[in-house]
């Protein structure tokens, strides 16, 4: 571990090397706060690969709900003033793990409300544009490379918001908070994948489907068509900006969200993944898993429920095939190589 640390004002910084359990220890995470007074926590730290957290249920529920869980219980036995964890639109009606995970992690921070000191609350990113995993620069890569671009479905739509635009929500958050909400960014209308990289070919000087083909590829284990800000149920509140949400509920009380911490770790040691599951379905009433029926889609799968049909490509292999809509009209959709 190594830590970084000024004087009044420290920005303290854990780094573990390669070791990713330790980080979340509590009794390693309690002598930071030893050895350095925190004013506030900044936790953005989690597991975020969707399809990889399909696979890999057990790490993504310790490291994103345990370790949210230590951080929030060693911050508000030292007193700590602020908590803000960034969160993320895939916990609103969660269909994957990681969607799942988050919420839970939502919850664990508003059961701070009126319990101890710290005053904790969350906000909700969309896709942050040019961060790391973000799809302009894997876009821009596969430009570079000749193409095809990759998009999982032509329907597929995302919020996006700038980097700027995240952190101004982090720090409106910081300062306007009260402890418990959840805070979201109004980034309009969620916009279309397959919109965004045919913009992006046209920015490059080239023409989508001509010079760069885009290739459906299937929504993979856990991923949605679209993205949500809030759900249905949740009472959505005029923040003191006029792009900003505050999304205001009933907390769970910390005794009820410590004894469902106990429970699951319980389940974890037993190694029942499918126990676990529901144990978070508990706290998680709308996480439906099998909302997502997309571990086996093939590209013919994702053409046929968009009224999409096959169609000959300009080479004339009939193996590799263009899309075009049914009525004939408009460019071709799609060109699998």
């Amino acid at each position: 571990m190594e830590i970084r640390a000024g004087q009044a004002d420290a920005v303290v910084r854990l780094e573990t090397g390669g070791d990713l359990r330790g980080k979340w220890d509590p009794d390693r995470l309690a002598q930071v706060f030893q050895r350095q007074p925190v004013h506030s926590v900044y936790h953005a730290a989690a597991y975020k690969h969707v399809p990889m957290m399909e696979s890999h249920i057990f790490e993504a529920v310790r490291n994103n709900i345990l370790g949210t869980w230590n951080l929030v219980s060693v911050a508000r036995r030292y007193n700590v003033r602020n908590l803000l964890m960034i969160s993320s639109d895939k916990a609103v009606n969660p269909t994957s793990v990681m969607g799942a995970t988050k919420r839970v992690c939502e919850r664990i921070v508003s059961a701070q409300r009126g319990s101890g000191e710290t005053k904790c609350t969350s906000v909700r990113f969309g896709n942050v544009l040019g961060s790391s995993g973000s799809v302009v620069p894997i876009f821009q890569a596969q430009i570079a490379a000749g193409g095809p671009i990759k998009v999982t479905h032509p329907n597929a739509r995302r919020y996006f918001m700038t980097v700027s635009e995240a952190a101004s929500l982090v720090l409106q958050a910081s300062v306007k908070s009260q402890g418990g909400e959840i805070f979201v960014l109004d980034m309009g209308e969620p916009i279309r994948i397959v919109d965004l990289a045919e913009n992006m070919i046209r920015l490059a000087g080239l023409i989508p489907y001509e010079d760069i083909d885009i290739q459906f590829t299937g929504l993979r284990p856990g991923e949605k068509l679209s993205e949500e800000i809030h759900g249905n149920n949740q009472n959505v509140l005029e923040g003191h900006h006029e792009k900003i949400r505050i999304i205001s509920e009933q907390p769970r009380t910390w005794s009820k969200i410590t004894s469902w911490i106990e429970e699951l770790e319980d389940l974890l040691a037993i190694g029942h993944e499918l126990a676990v599951i529901t144990h978070i379905r508990k706290l998680v009433p709308e996480y439906d898993s099998d909302a997502n029926g997309t571990m086996d889609q093939t590209e013919d799968s994702v053409l046929a429920e968009t009224n999409l049909t096959p169609y000959r490509c300009r080479d004339g292999n009939r193996n590799a095939s263009e899309a075009v809509s049914r009525n004939g009209s408009g460019p071709p959709i799609a060109c699998e190589s």
